[in-house]
């Protein structure tokens, strides 16, 4: 199970606040099941499961100096192209190249972990893109992992080669850089932008305008990183007017903070969400494209969008 009993005390100082928000509008959420997000203790069970492929998100370094037993090692620059900025969802091809390649069909459970929040959730958002649904995430990455005690080793697998058919791109998990200045032009009270960056970069670079400014490790807990319960997201989405009925557009820089918010809003019954993939380094290198500042502060100067 995930370790909730630690959450318990924090849950508690909600349940005030969620019975106000509860009485004054009612909110559907989709459960989710099963969850997206397994907890570092319960990996074991997975380990050496005949249909599973645990996915080692890290760098290449990173994964020789240690990793799960039989992990595969699939780093995030494996699964994107830096055009026409970097971090773009890569192809069809390039995906089941590398699927395939590790073992990965589409009947495979995928168990991915990263060290830096996002990679997994990466990962589960590209597979989500190609229409693979079976994928987790691991709860707070390798350190939980490490502290779970589970064993590590050096040796690298040699999996035995899949066949991994992606589908076209799922266009209601992507949005691209002209719905969203449609969504600038013409704003529409049921779609929100939502800009995972953090207020510096907001005050130095801007936003796209309208977008309600959420930095991504809100949805994390500061003492071990791992992701809130779907109770305490709730709250903090509802506090800022960001409803399961709305379609919410993420962003942040280069696409990647944004896939751990997907995943959590996800686990907490959202489904009309979407990830900007091109993100603000598209969305700023463009000098067409307005760019909203805090009250008095600078224009950022023009960027060079190689």
């Amino acid at each position: 199970m995930r370790p909730y009993a630690k959450r318990i005390a924090l849950f508690l100082v909600f349940a005030l606040l969620t019975a106000g928000i509860c009485g004054c509008s009612s909110h559907t959420y989709v459960q989710t099941e099963p969850s997206l997000i397994l907890g570092a203790g319960d990996l074991s069970e997975y380990i050496g499961k005949e249909g599973v492929v645990i996915v080692d998100t890290r760098s290449a370094d990173e994964y020789a100096a240690g990793h799960v037993e039989g992990a595969v090692n699939i780093p995030t620059e494996d699964i994107v192209i830096n055009v026409p900025v970097k971090n773009m969802l890569t192809s069809q091809k390039k995906i089941e190249k590398v699927m395939g390649s590790n073992g990965i069909s589409n009947n495979t459970t995928v168990i991915a972990y990263d060290a830096n929040k996002m990679g997994a959730s990466r990962l589960l958002w590209t597979l989500f893109m190609y229409g693979h649904r079976d994928v987790k995430v691991v709860d707070g990455g390798f350190n939980a992992i490490s502290a779970a005690n589970l064993a590590s080793s050096t040796e690298t697998p040699v999996p035995t080669e899949a066949v991994f058919t992606a589908q076209e791109p799922a266009s209601n998990w992507l949005a691209t850089q002209e719905e969203v200045l449609a969504q600038v032009n013409t704003p529409d009270e049921n779609r929100i932008l939502l800009d995972v960056r953090s207020m510096e970069e907001y005050y130095e670079a801007g936003k796209v305008p309208t977008s309600i400014m959420m930095d991504y490790n809100t949805n994390f807990f500061s003492s071990d990183q791992t992701f809130k319960t779907v109770d305490i997201t709730r709250i903090n989405y509802l506090e800022e007017g960001i409803y399961p009925e709305k379609e919410v557009i993420i962003y942040c820089q280069t696409s990647l903070r944004a896939a751990p918010v997907f995943v959590q809003l996800y686990e907490a019954g959202y489904r009309n969400i979407r990830l900007y993939d091109g993100a603000y380094l598209e969305w700023s290198s463009n000098s067409s494209n307005p760019i909203e500042m805090p009250s008095g502060a600078a224009a950022p100067a023009a960027k060079d969008a190689s």
